[in-house]
């Protein structure tokens, strides 16, 4: 895979994001039916012709059908609010989680508060098939670790499956815990604030069901809450000795020869690259001066990124030479447009005619499926790191993150630890953003598909070495079971 291009591509995304959540405060608030039915049509005809396999999660048929429902039933005019619930489940329908359309849920959360408009007063986790209470912002009846049985008498489970339609992912499943991570926002997106709530709660399993009114948390609720909060986490290491805010943490344990790097993601951008290979050269300088024998790589909350960071610490754990999976990719007019305007920045107006990658990238058919470099990548001649590798894997590891623990995995370079991953190891990704008739409102569409390093397909998460669930107590009492098996058996 041609690395520069993949990396510029996602620093132009993060910026097309970044500057459609600014720009879409001034966006005009009101739509007419016919250009929100040019929209739905835009939508499936851009799918169509960027994704390499677009009906790969669903069927034609159902698209077909959840398009005619939306058409059938939109008003006259529409909000932009409105809007976005007709363009939402059209697009998340597809259940593909490199197909988007950013939406400001922020915008409308914040925008409601300061008008005096109430929230959901709860945070939530799921454990198996049940939901429960993780924060509550009001020290009442209903309190953290209980189980939320319905809401304003409809039950918790068929909000759940109602709101899914406003979240995107590789299927319906990880759409829904993504509702329940994400409640709160989606609550009031779909229902504009309430006053108050009727929860339907359980103390236990198998209790009885019991029923309250609860009031929706204001601004004034939410400072006072923050001001008091203190997370029930327990803590199995030391403070960070390296730290680079949201990218990378070095903890060492008080006691045993352990350490653990927690990276929450490859989110970087290019400006950081060299700062962040500086941090990861001085993590793996310390573990090696210090004589640590065992690393805990924690990547269950990474969504992913860019490749960068993973080039970056597979330097040090590699042990030979590997690839990190194959990479096809469709060309279509969207795609090409995209790779000039990169081409152009990294190469120059007067160059990139004449690079080896003007060919690969531009010369072929519309609609055609090429195959991307993937040789092996050479391990550098560098003092290694030595000890034990766990890489901590769970729901939450996508993407660029899930390739890096397959790589791991793949070539016996760590051992995995942890849960499933709701990422797949065959997947579609590399998105495209395409501008929508209705301006500030772009699609993004991914044009790659990618077999990670061992890939067990489409259908298929990636499986740990060693499975820990984390269990309702461990919830309630602020407990890390991985990390409690771990120290626990080392």
């Amino acid at each position: 895979m041609n690395r520069i291009i993949f990396s510029k591509l996602i620093l132009i995304l993060y910026s097309i994001i970044f500057s459609f959540t600014i720009k879409s405060y001034g966006q005009k608030q009101d739509y007419s039916k016919n250009e929100v039915i040019k929209v739905l049509d835009e939508i499936r005809s851009s799918i169509e012709v960027v994704h390499p396999n677009p009906y790969h999660s669903t069927s034609k048929q159902n698209i077909d059908s959840i398009q005619k429902s939306l058409v059938q039933n939109l008003p006259d005019q529409l909000s932009e609010i409105e809007l976005y619930k007709v363009l939402l489940p059209i697009v998340n329908s597809f259940n593909d989680g490199h197909i988007q359309l950013p939406c400001p849920f922020g915008k409308y959360l914040n925008k409601g508060l300061n008008n005096g408009k109430g929230l959901f007063p709860f945070t939530l986790y799921q454990n198996n098939d049940d939901v429960f209470i993780k924060i509550s912002v009001f020290d009442e009846i209903v309190k953290p670790g209980y189980q939320l049985v319905s809401i304003d008498n409809k039950s918790i489970g068929s909000i759940i499956d109602d709101y899914s339609r406003y979240k995107h992912s590789d299927n319906l499943v990880i759409r829904k815990s993504k509702v329940v991570d994400d409640f709160t926002a989606l609550d009031f997106f779909a229902n504009r604030g309430k006053d108050s709530y009727l929860i339907g709660y359980k103390r236990s399993k198998n209790d009885s069901v019991q029923f309250c009114t609860i009031n929706s948390a204001k601004i004034k609720d939410i400072i006072k809450f923050n001001r008091s909060y203190k997370p029930n986490n327990t803590e199995y290491f030391s403070n960070s000795i390296i730290k680079l805010p949201n990218l990378i943490y070095l903890q060492l344990h008080p006691s045993k020869n352990v350490a653990l790097l927690t990276l929450p993601s490859f989110d970087i951008s290019k400006d950081q690259e060299l700062v962040y290979k500086e941090k990861i050269d001085s993590v793996f300088s310390i573990l090696n001066a210090r004589k640590i024998d065992t690393l805990l790589i924690d990547i269950r909350n990474n969504e992913g990124g860019r490749d960068y960071p993973s080039l970056c610490i597979l330097d040090y754990i590699a042990t030979n030479d590997y690839s990190m999976g194959k990479a096809y990719l469709k060309r279509s007019l969207h795609q090409k447009k995209l790779y000039e305007e990169i081409l152009k920045e990294e190469l120059s107006d007067s160059s990139y005619l004449k690079s080896p990658e003007y060919n690969n990238y531009f010369l072929t058919n519309d609609g055609s499926i090429v195959e991307l470099d993937s040789s092996a990548i050479k391990v550098k001649n560098r003092v290694k790191y030595n000890g034990k590798v766990f890489v901590l894997i769970g729901s939450k590891t996508f993407s660029a993150a899930l390739t890096f623990a397959s790589t791991c995995k793949c070539y016996n370079f760590a051992t995995l630890i942890g849960e499933e991953t709701f990422g797949r190891t065959s997947t579609y990704t590399s998105l495209v953003p395409i501008q929508l008739s209705i301006p500030n409102i772009t699609l993004m569409v991914a044009h790659r598909m990618v077999k990670n390093a061992c890939s067990q397909g489409f259908n298929y998460g990636l499986t740990p070495d060693i499975e820990i669930k984390r269990t309702h107590d461990d919830y309630l009492n602020g407990k890390d079971s991985v990390i409690e098996y771990f120290l626990n058996v080392n």
